[in-house]
């Protein structure tokens, strides 16, 4: 193989014949560019002239990720019978699988930031996924990804090779499925530049998490996303360099997470298992948590009482996301702790009929210090018998001395809705912006139901705008690109 060749004179800087301020860059800032391009947008680039020949092969970032292959994937399998569809899949994982080996064996930087795999994997492809980890590893990656959503279920999830801990050099591995470069495997039993570690459809059981946690001394973000096999989590040691925790996806077998005397920041949990049981939460001496996600549209009893199991950790939360289903005005009887420094909460709620959601300002009553509030109602079917004409019910007062900015996501202008935005607007002390997005996006709408769409924000608008206070900046979006601005 030819060794990269780096300017050394003026003529290799314009071996091209230009004169551009691109090509008077030198090598390692132009390496630096090419590594944030799509990575065959930076391989065409070696066909620009001589000295841009192996200049993508430094590059430090090696996202392999095909959306269109993919989606022509599922696509393809969807339409043909299960023989087409299985020789489709083999076909197309090989060349993928033949892409990351070709561009892995001309990558000569001594070290890589990232390396993310994101292609349909399973079982099937351990080999080389295997060798690919190795490689990261070997190049002292800091982001490793592992995204491999499978369509055929029936082969299993890849499983993640925990032994690359056990050894210190060589390798015992089994002639893997397809071709693959031969490369060294990690000559410690520590990770030590490793990261963050982002793992989706990928298997790890409870030593597997225990390794990781232990042989990854500069780890801080880790994330795991549809694992079948982890049941019991835990994580616990001052000594972890762990900040960012997630668990996500459909993990069929996950009873409880533990989480005790660690460092951790942020921990996202939406994470569901087979049974649809709440997942145990045991929350332990976590003075520096200060962002929890829960988000599983549990009944609000569920909810609640998932919360009581963080109460160690509520002196020290300032942000909280919850999704739940439309709870009752009975929620007012049940106990929810205060939450004295939370700044900024997001309650994500399935709705499904027209009754009051008054009963959601319980919760924010519970904040005092509460700055950002975050409302997105998830309409889970259309409501085609609700009673437009049903007598909003009376704001009460309830002043609410730091809230600056209310969002509500999924305004339909329904009398529910209507008495939410009236609520804040009434009682909204410091409130500063009002921002209203009619209809969320995830509602699923029929054909004869669009039209009720832009319905929407016309009674956003309508309903909204005359009885606005004054001081008040209400902003009613009506696309991605196209949003009213009505000043104070």
């Amino acid at each position: 193989m030819k060794k990269i060749r780096l300017a050394q004179n003026k003529d290799d800087l314009h071996d091209s014949g230009s004169d551009d301020l691109l090509s008077r860059l030198p090598d390692d800032i132009l390496v630096s560019i090419l590594s944030y391009l799509p990575l065959k947008d930076a391989v065409v680039t070696s066909k620009l002239s001589r000295r841009w020949r192996y200049l993508w092969c430094q590059i430090i970032r090696l996202d392999f990720e095909e959306k269109e292959r993919s989606t022509k994937l599922r696509i393809e399998a969807y339409r043909s019978n299960f023989a087409e569809s299985n020789s489709l899949r083999f076909a197309d994982r090989k060349n993928f699988i033949n892409w990351v080996n070709h561009i892995i064996l001309k990558h000569q930087s001594p070290t890589i930031d990232q390396f993310r795999i994101c292609f349909n994997l399973g079982k099937n492809a351990k080999g080389a996924i295997g060798k690919w980890i190795d490689f990261a590893i070997s190049k002292n990656v800091q982001t490793l990804e592992l995204d491999l959503r499978d369509d055929d279920t029936k082969l299993g999830n890849y499983v993640f090779p925990d032994k690359i801990f056990d050894r210190k050099c060589g390798s015992s591995s089994k002639r893997p499925s397809f071709d693959v470069p031969i490369r060294p495997h990690a000559t410690s039993m520590e990770i030590k530049f490793l990261k963050a570690l982002i793992l989706k459809h990928v298997d790890v059981n409870d030593e597997c998490l225990n390794k990781i946690l232990s042989n990854c001394p500069v780890l801080e973000h880790l994330s795991i996303h549809g694992s079948t096999e982890l049941v019991k989590a835990k994580i616990n040691g001052k000594g972890l360099a762990l900040k960012n925790l997630e668990f996500g996806g459909s993990c069929s077998r996950l009873q409880s997470i533990r989480i005790c005397d660690s460092n951790i920041v942020s921990l996202n949990c939406k994470a569901s298992n087979s049974v649809g049981s709440p997942i145990t939460l045991r929350l332990d001496n976590l003075q520096k948590l200060e962002k929890i996600c829960i988000s599983r549209g549990y009944s609000w009893k569920k909810i609640n009482r998932m919360c009581c199991q963080i109460s160690c950790c509520i002196p020290y939360l300032q942000v909280l996301e919850l999704e739940f289903r439309r709870p009752t005005a009975a929620i007012r009887f049940l106990p929810f702790p205060e939450l004295p420094k939370l700044k900024q909460l997001t309650m994500k709620v399935r709705v499904y009929d027209d009754r009051s959601l008054i009963a959601l300002t319980f919760l924010v009553e519970a904040c005092p210090n509460l700055q950002r509030l975050t409302i997105e109602l998830m309409w889970y079917f259309w409501m085609k018998s609700v009673d437009r004409n049903r007598e909003v019910w009376q704001v009460v007062e309830q002043p609410h001395q730091h809230l600056e900015v209310v969002e509500i996501c999924g305004y339909y202008g329904l009398p529910n809705d209507l008495e939410l935005a009236m609520y804040f607007m009434k009682n909204g002390v410091a409130l500063k912006k009002l921002v209203i997005q009619p209809f969320n996006e995830i509602a699923k709408l029929g054909a004869n139901e669009v039209m009720e769409a832009h319905g929407a924000t016309y009674n956003a608008r309508h309903q909204l705008k005359p009885i606005k206070p004054v001081g008040l900046e209400l902003v009613i979006i009506e696309s991605s690109i196209q949003h009213f601005t009505f000043p104070v």
